[in-house]
Order: C-alpha cells, then sequence, then structure tokens
C-alpha cells in the first residue's frame, strides 16, 4: 500500500531536510575586506580599475572567486609594479585570504637577498606583532627599493597569521661574482639543481632578451644583453628555489616584480620544472593605462598569468630619460 503524505507533510520534511543541509554544508566563505579607495593617483577613471580578469575564462570574478583559487594553490605567486603601494596592499590581501583559509604558506620576497636572510631570522625570532621594525632590520633605506612603508601591509600580514617569511633573491656577494665566474658563481651543482641548465625554448629566450633591452630603455648593446640573460635566468630560479625550499606544508608565497612571475620564462618556469605536481597560481598586479580599456591591450603574450588585477597608476619619473641622460657620450 502507498502512503501519500499530506501538502502539510511534506511541506515540512522539505523544509526539515534542507535545514540540515544546511547545517552538513560548510557555508561560502566570504574574502577578506579589499583596501578602501586607492593610493596611486592616475587613471583612476579608466574602466578597468578594481576589476579582475582571468585570463583563462576570459571574463572578470569577484575577490571571492579570486580568493577560492589563492585559498586552493600550493605556490601562489603574486606579481607587482614595486612602486605601487595598491599592488603592495593587494598582495597583503592574497596573504590574508591564506590566513582565512586556515593556511599557513612561507611568504618569499624577491626583494630580500640571501644575505639579508640571517638578519630576517633574527627578526622574526622576536615574534614581532608588526612589521614596523622588519624595514630597519633588513636596511631597506639603503637597498634601492621603496620604501618599506609601503611593503610593510605585507610583513603585517603574514606575521598576523604567524607565517614564515623568507629571502628569494641571490647575495650581492654571488650577483658580483656572475661578472667574472658567470653560473659557477651559484656554487657547484646548482645549476642544475636549478634547472638553469635546461634551455629555455627560443620564443622563451627571445622574451627573457626583449624584457632586458626594454627594462633599459634601449639602450644597452645586445653582447650586454646576451652577459645579462643567464644572471635574469639565476634570479628567477632563485626565486622559485627560495619557494620550494622555504615551503611549508601548506605551500609559499612570491612577492616579486610581476617580470619575475611570467609563466613562460620566470619563476614560474623553474617551478614547474621542478616542482612539477604542486599546483600554482599567478596573480598580476597591472596598472591601468589611458585610453587602454580592453584587458587583452595588456597581456603581450597568452597564458603568462591567471589573473589580472588592475589598479591605478602611480606617479613616477622617467626612468628612461633618466637613463639616457646618464649614458649620453660626454663632451670633451
Amino acid at each position: 500500500m502507498t502512503l501519500n503524505a499530506s501538502p502539510l507533510a511534506t511541506a515540512l520534511l522539505t523544509a526539515a531536510t534542507a535545514f540540515f543541509c544546511a547545517l552538513l554544508t560548510p557555508a561560502a566563505h566570504a574574502a577578506p575586506a579589499l583596501p578602501n579607495g586607492w593610493q596611486a593617483p592616475l587613471n583612476r577613471d579608466n574602466p578597468l580599475v578594481g576589476r579582475i580578469w582571468s585570463v583563462k575564462e576570459g571574463n572578470f570574478v569577484s575577490p571571492d572567486e579570486l580568493a577560492a583559487d589563492v585559498a586552493s594553490a600550493h605556490f601562489v605567486l603574486a606579481g607587482e609594479t614595486h612602486d605601487n603601494p595598491d599592488h603592495h596592499l593587494r598582495q597583503a590581501w592574497i596573504v590574508s585570504v591564506l590566513a582565512d583559509a586556515g593556511r599557513k604558506p612561507a611568504v618569499v620576497y624577491e626583494m630580500i637577498p640571501a644575505d639579508k636572510a640571517a638578519a630576517l631570522a633574527n627578526y622574526l625570532a622576536t615574534s614581532p606583532e608588526d612589521g614596523s621594525g622588519m624595514g630597519k632590520a633588513l636596511d631597506w633605506e639603503a637597498s634601492g627599493w621603496p620604501a618599506w612603508s609601503i611593503y610593510q601591509p605585507i610583513a603585517d600580514a603574514a606575521l598576523a597569521a604567524r607565517m614564515p617569511m623568507a629571502a628569494g633573491d641571490l647575495s650581492h656577494e654571488v650577483l658580483k661574482d656572475f661578472r667574472t665566474d658567470g653560473l659557477a658563481a651559484l656554487g657547484e651543482g646548482i645549476p642544475q639543481k636549478w634547472r638553469i641548465s635546461t634551455p629555455l625554448d627560443e620564443a622563451g629566450l627571445e622574451t627573457l632578451k626583449q624584457d632586458l633591452r626594454d627594462g633599459h630603455c634601449g639602450l644597452l648593446p645586445e653582447p650586454a644583453v646576451d652577459a645579462m640573460v643567464p644572471i635574469q635566468r639565476a634570479r628567477d630560479a632563485s626565486l622559485a628555489d627560495g619557494m620550494i625550499e622555504h615551503a611549508t606544508a601548506d605551500g609559499a608565497v612570491l612577492i616579486a616584480g610581476r617580470g619575475h612571475v611570467r609563466a613562460d620564462m620566470a619563476a614560474p618556469w623553474y617551478l614547474r620544472e621542478r616542482a612539477t605536481n604542486a599546483s600554482m597560481l599567478i596573480v598580476a598586479m597591472m596598472e591601468a593605462e589611458a585610453g587602454e580599456t580592453e584587458p587583452a591591450d595588456y597581456l603581450p603574450a597568452p597564458g603568462l598569468y591567471d589573473y589580472i588585477w588592475f589598479t591605478p597608476k602611480a606617479e613616477r619619473a622617467d626612468k628612461c630619460a633618466e637613463l639616457r641622460e646618464r649614458f649620453k657620450p660626454k663632451k670633451d
């Protein structure tokens, strides 16, 4: 015999089922709050500003959607324009996303060379509650990087979550020895371990060379560009090694210039070579340019990043004009 439930009983059963399913299903976790307003002054009216573009999906996503991807990746690479404070605030947000997800990855900095690793360890050993003294401990003012105050939010977010922090770049001594010793300056077996001895494909190598040309405003002679290739490769490989060597069970985050997080020839390339099974996510912070309102305008090649996060542009002096003046032949 079949029993037919009354409409009221059916409704009550449906409501009860929904209630218990809600209890058993984890609630969607909202991402941490974004920073208020903008600090960089230029091109704030560009419609891309504040939006996040998924390169793979070809559409804009919400911060919550980005946060879900960040929270699930073993390695996260957050690329910046060094002097843009809005980029560092969003890198700090990425660190906070991971903390909110209960993860404690290592935070690896391009800006901290290996010869400052001991100073960093000594500072962290004091268990500070904020990063206000970290710049002084690292002699940041003498480093040539933009002011520590715009990087401090990243350190604050890491310290609040008790995340380890680590140096990522080559030491000054190694970089100096490169001039005479080449890759041997890294030490025996390191070029092979770091996969620098594995050649880039032709396209990746030419892209790297063009980046070096552009970074020096077209003023370098071609032999100088060729000489800089192994140095740049070693720096990228060092950043990848820092992530691998210092990674916790929750992985690692890289804080670096956007050029160092390109998938085709920079740190992600070396990560793929060495940590073949680890998930990786690349978030590139990009300054919106006047009149450029399509995300495709900002991608010189496909697949360089997973996400592009657009911000206003920082005000800065014309670096190329300064370099041209420096390289100008002196009159007798």
